[in-house]
C-alpha cells in the first residue's frame, strides 16, 4: 500500500458487513455475494468518495488528510461469527503528513473485515482489524508504524463502507518534528464505494 505524494495513513482501507434485521440476533451472520452464500471468496475493488480530502487521519493535535484512496481484497460468502472478508492492498493518494511533508505507506499484512453487529435498516456495523502499516518520509524526516483496528459500517443499499473512529496506535516513531509520538492514539475516516463485485449482503 502506498501513499504516492503527501501521505499519512494507518489503516486504510476497506471493511464489510450487511442485509436485514431489527432486533439483535448476533452471530452467526450470513454473508452473500450476488445472493449466493455458498460460493468461493469474491474479489472486490473500492474507491473513496466525497469531498476532498476524502480520507482523514488524526493524531492528537494534528489533522492530516488524503485526496482519495483505493482498496482491494475478497469478500467471503457463508456463515460467520465475525470475519467477512480481507483487504489485501490499499493506496492513499495525495496525502499530507506533519508540516505538509510527503510520506510513503506500506501495508505490512492482510487486514481483516469483521462484522460486529446486526444489520439495522440496511446498515451493519463492522471493523477493519489486524491493521499494520509502516509510514516513512522519502527524505528521512519522519517514520512511524500504525497498528490496531478501526470501526465502520456498511450500507448495503448503496454498497458503501464508511470507516471511522479510533482504535489505532502509533509506535516506532523516528523524528516527525516531535509532532507524532509513540503511543499516540490515531483515528481514520473515509467512505469507500464497493465495485467490481456483485451486491454484497448480510443476513442476521
Amino acid at each position: 500500500m502506498k501513499f504516492p505524494r503527501k501521505s499519512l495513513a494507518a489503516a486504510g482501507a476497506a471493511a464489510l458487513v450487511m442485509v436485514a434485521g431489527a432486533a439483535y440476533a448476533g452471530p452467526p451472520w450470513t454473508v452473500s455475494v450476488g445472493g449466493d452464500s455458498t460460493g468461493s471468496p469474491a474479489s472486490y475493488t473500492a474507491e473513496t468518495i466525497g469531498a476532498s480530502p476524502q480520507i482523514e487521519f488524526t493524531v492528537p493535535g494534528l489533522n492530516l488528510g488524503c485526496d482519495s484512496g483505493t482498496a482491494e481484497g475478497v469478500i467471503i460468502p457463508g456463515p460467520t461469527s465475525g470475519k467477512a472478508g480481507e483487504i489485501a492492498d490499499t493506496e492513499f493518494i495525495d496525502c499530507i503528513g506533519p508540516l505538509d511533508i510527503d510520506l510513503e505507506v506500506t501495508q505490512n499484512a492482510t487486514w481483516d473485515i469483521e462484522i460486529t453487529g446486526d444489520n439495522v435498516g440496511g446498515v451493519t456495523p463492522g471493523a477493519i482489524t489486524n491493521v499494520d502499516a509502516s509510514v516513512s518520509n522519502p527524505d528521512g524526516l519522519c517514520s512511524f508504524d500504525v497498528t490496531g483496528e478501526v470501526g465502520g459500517a456498511f450500507d448495503e443499499n448503496t454498497q458503501q463502507l464508511s470507516v471511522s473512529g479510533g482504535g489505532l496506535t502509533v509506535s516506532n516513531v523516528d523524528q516527525c518534528f516531535g509532532l507524532i509520538l509513540n503511543g499516540d492514539p490515531a483515528t481514520f475516516d473515509g467512505t469507500y464505494q464497493l465495485a467490481d463485485i456483485d451486491t454484497v449482503t448480510i443476513a442476521n
